[in-house]
């Protein structure tokens, strides 16, 4: 996961930076990686969204399934940690929740009038914000 899996989420979402707002197929393919690549690594790392009031939230982070045990892999499962809610500005939580919600209703579910504020300044924001709290909750992976 820490050699692997995580610097390769964290490339997609560094990378869909770069064509974002674009026209052709390829380049929005790219831009919607990165933001389903984001919402993952934040609930890796804890974090979600309320739907109903866009604020960021503490997601479940004692999700259980099939005999009381989970195949989702979250930050302490590698030997890291969950990121705080206190460990981030009120503009930040803002920013983030916005990224969520609209991962959500723009990539990650068929959604129609969903009105989410993903837009490209939000994107461009969110994405160091999730390439930090990923590199103090996880010191020892190898991210880009």
């Amino acid at each position: 996961m820490l050699r692997q899996h995580i610097p390769y989420r964290a490339r997609l979402l560094k990378d869909g930076l770069r064509p974002f707002g674009a026209f052709n197929q390829q380049d929005n393919q790219a831009a919607e990686a990165g933001i389903v690549s984001g919402r993952i690594l934040l609930s890796f790392l804890g974090l979600g969204c309320d739907g109903a009031t866009v604020k960021l939230t503490v997601a479940d982070r004692k999700h259980r399934c099939r005999q009381n045990l989970t195949d989702d892999v979250k930050a302490p499962d590698v030997g890291g940690r969950f990121v705080e809610l206190s460990e981030l500005t009120p503009d930040e939580c803002e920013t983030l929740a916005k990224f969520i919600h609209g991962a959500n209703k723009a990539c990650a579910h068929f959604t129609m009038g969903s009105e989410h504020e993903l837009t490209v300044p939000i994107f461009q924001l969110a994405v160091p914000i999730i390439l930090r709290i990923l590199r103090d909750c996880l010191p020892v992976a190898q991210l880009p």
